[in-house]
């Protein structure tokens, strides 16, 4: 059995691996002085290019707060995060929108098209936002939605898609622009079982032959069980770190499924 223990995460990155994002002593608290919610305390890890992470942790341990604080839609209240050469947390709001735009890519749980254009024009609307040339546009947008296995709904909108499909178009859309960094936001959590896995597949294909940097917010083993690390959050801060390595997924997925049962944890299966 995963010998239970809080995992010491390191401060700095280590020697000849430069953090793609680092996470240092950061606290966020709500509220007044009467009535204080410590939402994170002290978090502090490193990510480093070409990882895919994942965040796992009770209702309420803090993990969506976390999400939020470094895709700087909420700032924490003390400490600072790294994305890149860039201290997020001290950025002007200029700054802060550059650094969403050409950054950052986002995958949520609903997909969050945009249900007036076309999957081809949702995928072009993150370059356009750039302001990629048009002639450049097309090839970009379908060799993306080539390697996602998308390339048959380009010219249909969101309703027409199913939930599968909208969630692959959101990932090339995310992934388009070549971001530092993709935040993914319970992106299997409105799929069913099969569309989870052909998702959970893309993702890491996107990580393993794309090298693209992921950190993913999820309750479910399952999903968790595709990363290279899971950190787990409770009342607000890392509790244990388990990295893979050379396992076998069914493996990982095990011993996963130990640190969530000890946690009191929610799911183990495919959303």
């Amino acid at each position: 059995m995963t010998e239970i223990y809080v995992t010491p995460t390191t401060q700095e990155p280590m020697a000849g691996t430069p953090a793609i994002l680092s996470v240092r002593a950061v606290d966020k608290v709500y509220g007044s002085r009467d009535s204080v919610t410590h939402a994170l305390h002290n978090v502090s890890f490193n990510v480093a290019p070409g990882e895919f992470v994942a965040i796992m942790g009770p209702s309420g341990s803090g993990k969506t707060t976390l999400l939020n604080c470094i895709a700087t839609i909420d700032k924490p209240t003390s400490g600072h995060i790294w994305v890149g050469d860039k201290d997020i947390t001290t950025l002007s709001k200029r700054a802060l929108a550059k650094f969403r735009r050409d950054d950052l890519g986002f995958i949520f749980q609903d997909s969050n098209l945009l249900d007036t254009l076309t999957g081809f024009e949702n995928i072009a609307l993150a370059l356009t936002i750039k302001r990629v040339t048009p002639g450049d546009i097309r090839g970009m947008v379908q060799n993306m939605a080539q390697v996602l296995g998308v390339e048959g709904v380009l010219d249909k909108y969101p309703y027409q898609m199913s939930g599968g499909q909208k969630q692959r178009i959101a990932a090339a859309r995310a992934m388009v622009s070549d971001p530092k960094l993709i935040l993914a936001d319970e992106p299997t959590g409105a799929l069913d079982s099969r569309s989870a896995a052909v998702l959970l597949e893309m993702l890491e294909m996107m990580n393993t032959t794309m090298n693209a940097t992921i950190m993913m917010v999820t309750h479910d083993s399952f999903a968790a069980s595709y990363t290279n690390r899971v950190l787990f959050i409770k009342d607000g801060g890392v509790f244990n770190e388990l990295h893979r390595g050379q396992q076998s997924r069914e493996t990982f997925f095990a011993r996963i499924m130990e640190v969530v049962t000890f946690l009191g944890g929610e799911a183990g299966h495919v959303a």
